[in-house]
């Protein structure tokens, strides 16, 4: 069984309808000011939740960007190693 949740599997089109949806809920019984807090609030936890994602995507690409260059560093260490052991070789001969 998947644990997906079927949210993350609508269209653009499905999204927007929902969004619609829950505003007219949750905007019913309120007045004005009730609506425009609410409206804030989420609005607010959006944000926050965008801010997140992107802190994490760049600790990701932080973290690929350093394990990258450490791959690096040891493949040109090996490089060296391997130059160094022919040169020995080579004055041997």
């Amino acid at each position: 069984m998947k644990n997906e949740m079927l949210f993350f599997e609508l269209s653009t089109d499905e999204l927007t309808f929902l969004a619609s949806l829950v505003a007219l809920l949750l905007s019913r019984g309120l007045n004005a000011d009730q609506i425009n807090i609410l409206g804030n609030f989420i609005v607010a936890v959006g944000s926050l939740m965008t801010t997140i994602a992107a802190q994490e995507a760049a600790l990701i690409a932080q973290n690929e960007k350093q394990q990258n260059e450490k791959n690096s560093d040891d493949v040109q260490k090996q490089i060296k190693e391997l130059q160094e052991k022919i040169q020995q070789i080579l004055e041997k001969k």
